[in-house]
C-alpha cells in the first residue's frame, strides 16, 4: 500500500507538539494497537518493535489486564531483539515489561516477572551495565521462590564479577551457591580428572549418544554453576578447576547429559592437549563435545564449545584454519549474547594470527577493534588477556621507545606484572623473552624465562602457546651459549628438546621448521658446520612451506649469523637480506631497523 513520511525531522517534531499532552499517551496506545492488529502473523523485527514502542509509550492509560498482555509482548520483543544481537533494544523491552507489571509483580505475576528480570539482567550484562546487573540479580535472588529459580541470577552475577577481573569473588559465590544446592565440595586434582576423562574417551559414539538426558533440575543448576567455577578457577590457578570439571563428568555419567556437558568436554579437550597432555584423549573429548552440541542443539554454548575445541586443534593442525573457526566462534557468541565467550574467542583469534605470521598492521587493526568492543561491553578480563599481545605488536611495528620492554600505549610492563593474575604474568614474560631474543638481548631473555618458570611453579596447566614456549626457550639457551662461545653439555636442553620432538610427532607442519632451526643451532654450537648449513637451509624451506614468514625470517637471520661467523660474507649478506625482506613483509619495522643497524649489508 501507500507509505508516507515527513520531509524533515523538525516537521515531525512540530506536528507532534501540536497534539495536546493529555492525548498523546492514548494516541500512542491506539497506534501501537492498530499496527499490532494489522501486522502479518509471522512478522519479525522492525514492525513489531515499532508497535511495541508505541504501546509502551501509552502505558499510563492502559487497563491492568492490558498491562499484563503488553508485558508478555515485551518479553517476546526482547527475546526477538536478542536473536538479532540488538541487546540495547532488548533491554528497553524487558525494562518496559517490568515497569508495566508494577511493584506487586512478584505476587501477581511471578513466572512472567522472573523471566523479565532474568532476561533484563542478562542483556544488561551483555551491554556492560554491571551496576544494573547487580541491582536486578539481587532482586531476583531475594524474590525467587526456589533455588532453581535463583540459578540464572547467580550465574549472571558470577559472570559479571568475572568480567571485571574479580575472579576470586566469582569463584567464592559459585562455591557458596553449590553449597546451597547440597553439592559436596571435594579436593580433586588433574589426575582424578584424567581418570574420569578416560571413561568418556573409551566410549563409542553409539554408547555416548545412548546416555539419557538429565532431567533433575537441581543437578542441572549444579552443572551451570560448576561450569562458571571451572572457567574462572582455571584463570586463578585454583584446585576448584579440576574439581568442577570432574564433578560435571560424574554428574553426566550418573544423571545424564545436558547442554553444560558439551561445554565441560570442550574445556577438557583444551586442558588435556599440549606437550604434557593426552593428545588422543583431547581429540576424543573434542569430538564428543561437538557430537553432543549437535544432538542437544545447545546454541547457548556453541561459542565456547567451538572455540575450546579449536584451541585444542591448533596444537596438531595448521593455525590458519583454526583462526577462521575462532573468528566464527566469536561471531556466534556475539549473535547469541555469549559476550564473555565471544571476547575470549577474539583473544584466541588474535593470538593465533600473531603466531601464524599474519601481517602485523592488519593484526593491529583487529586488536584495536576488539579492544574497543571489550571496553564497550566492560569485558575487563578479556581486555587484560589481550594486552600483552597488543603491546608486543606495537613494539614490533615500531610504536614504542624500547622494543624489548612491554611499555607503551597499552601497558606499563612493571605495573601490569605487579597487578595481574598468574596466567597474565606468564603470558607477559613469554612475550618479553621472545622480544628480547629477537632484538639480540639474550641475557634479558634468559632472565624472563627464569622469572616465568618461577611463576609457573605448581600451576594447573603451563601456558605453552602451541609449542612456541619450548621453541623460544631452546633458541634463547643456544643463542646465549653461542655468544659466550661455550660448548657445554646439552643436558640443560634435553627436556625442551624432548618437548619439541613430541610436538613434531603430533604436529609436524607447525613445528618441523622450528626443530630444524634448533638442530642447526645445536650443530653450530658443536662445531658441526656441515650439518648446521644443511639444517639452516631445511628450516628456511620448511618455514616457507607452511607460510610462517616471521619464523622464516628468524631462520634466515640465524643462518646469516652462522655464515658471518664463518667469514662467508656472501652467504651471510644473502640470508640477512632475505630476513630483512621477510620482517618487512610481516610489518615488524622495528626489527627491520634493528637488523639493518647491526649487520653488514
Amino acid at each position: 500500500g501507500s507509505s508516507y513520511h515527513f520531509t524533515h525531522d523538525q516537521v515531525q517534531s512540530v506536528a507532534y507538539s501540536l497534539i495536546p499532552r493529555d492525548e498523546r499517551d492514548l494516541l500512542h496506545l491506539q497506534i501501537g494497537t492498530i499496527i499490532l492488529k494489522n501486522m502479518p502473523i509471522h512478522e519479525r523485527g522492525n514492525i513489531f518493535f515499532v508497535a511495541m514502542n508505541q504501546l509502551n509509550r501509552g502505558k499510563l492509560v492502559m487497563e491492568d489486564d492490558m498491562k499484563e498482555r503488553v508485558a508478555e509482548l515485551n518479553l517476546k520483543a526482547g527475546r526477538e531483539a536478542i536473536s538479532l544481537s540488538a541487546f540495547r533494544n532488548s533491554a528497553s523491552f524487558f525494562e518496559a515489561g517490568i515497569s508495566l507489571l508494577g511493584s506487586s509483580c512478584w505476587d501477581k505475576n511471578y513466572k512472567l516477572s522472573l523471566q523479565l528480570h532474568n532476561f533484563y539482567a542478562e542483556v544488561e550484562f551483555c551491554n556492560g551495565h554491571f551496576d544494573e546487573v547487580n541491582r536486578v540479580t539481587k532482586i531476583i535472588i531475594e524474590q525467587a521462590k526456589s533455588f532453581s529459580d535463583k540459578t540464572r541470577a547467580y550465574l549472571t552475577f558470577i559472570k559479571t564479577l568475572g568480567a571485571q577481573r574479580n575472579l576470586n569473588n566469582a569463584a567464592e559465590v559459585a562455591l557458596a551457591a553449590l553449597g546451597d544446592l547440597g553439592e559436596p565440595i571435594q579436593h580433586s586434582d588433574m589426575g582424578n580428572l584424567l581418570r574420569t576423562v578416560h571413561v568418556f574417551a573409551k566410549m563409542k559414539d553409539s554408547q555416548f549418544l545412548a546416555l539419557k538426558e538429565m532431567d533433575d533440575d537441581m543437578k542441572r543448576a549444579a552443572m551451570k554453576l560448576l561450569l562458571v567455577l571451572a572457567q574462572f578457577g582455571f584463570q586463578i590457578k585454583s584446585n576448584h578447576f579440576p574439581f568442577a570439571l570432574n564433578r560435571m563428568l560424574e554428574l553426566t555419567l550418573i544423571y545424564g547429559v545436558c547442554e553444560e556437558s558439551c561445554a565441560a568436554l570442550a574445556i577438557i579437550s583444551f586442558v588435556t592437549c599440549g606437550i604434557h597432555g593426552d593428545w588422543n584423549g583431547s581429540s576424543r573429548t573434542g569430538e564428543i563435545a561437538l557430537l553432543l552440541l549437535e544432538r542437544l542443539q545447545a546454541n547457548e554454548y556453541a561459542c565456547i564449545v567451538t572455540s575450546m575445541v579449536n584451541f585444542a586443534k591448533s596444537w596438531t593442525e595448521p593455525l590458519r584454519p583454526t583462526m577462521k573457526q575462532l573468528f566464527f566462534s566469536y561471531e556466534i557468541g556475539m549473535q547469541t549474547g555469549a559476550i564473555h565467550d565471544a571476547m575470549m574467542s577474539a583473544c584466541g583469534y588474535c593470538y593465533n594470527s600473531f603466531f601464524s605470521g599474519v601481517d602485523l598492521l592488519t593484526l593491529e587493526k583487529d586488536i584495536r577493534r576488539f579492544r574497543v568492543q571489550m571496553s564497550e561491553y566492560k569485558q575487563i578480563t578479556s581486555l587484560h588477556q589481550l594486552t600483552p599481545l597488543a603491546q608486543t605488536v606495537l613494539n614490533l611495528i615500531g610504536h614504542s621507545e624500547n622494543p624489548i620492554e612491554l611499555t607503551g600505549e597499552f601497558m606499563t610492563q612493571s605495573e601490569f606484572i605487579e597487578k595481574s593474575n598468574q596466567p597474565f604474568v606468564v603470558q607477559t614474560l613469554i612475550f618479553c623473552s621472545w622480544l628480547a631474543y629477537l632484538f639480540g638481548e639474550y641475557e634479558i631473555a634468559s632472565s624472563a624465562i627464569s622469572s616465568r618458570n618461577e611463576v609457573e611453579k605448581n600451576s594447573i596447566k603451563k601456558i605453552e602457546m602451541h609449542g612456541m614456549v619450548p621453541f623460544i626457550d631452546c633458541l634463547v639457551y643456544l643463542a646465549s651459549s653461542v655468544k659466550r662461545k661455550q660448548n657445554n653439555s646439552a643436558s640443560e636442553l634435553s627436556e625442551k628438546l624432548e618437548e619439541m620432538k613430541k610436538l613434531v610427532s603430533y604436529s609436524p607442519r607447525n613445528n618441523q621448521h622450528r626443530m630444524l632451526l634448533i638442530e642447526a643451532e645445536v650443530a653450530y654450537l658443536k662445531n658441526d658446520f656441515d650439518v648446521a648449513m644443511e639444517k639452516y637451509d631445511a628450516a628456511i624451506i620448511a618455514a616457507e612451506l607452511i607460510g610462517y614468514r616471521h619464523e622464516q625470517a628468524v631462520c634466515n637471520e640465524k643462518a646469516g649469523d652462522f655464515f658471518m661467523s664463518q667469514g662467508n660474507m656472501i652467504r651471510a649478506t644473502s640470508h640477512y637480506s632475505c630476513a630483512i625482506d621477510l620482517y618487512r613483509q610481516w610489518g615488524a619495522q622495528a626489527k627491520v631497523d634493528h637488523l639493518c643497524k647491526h649487520v653488514p649489508l
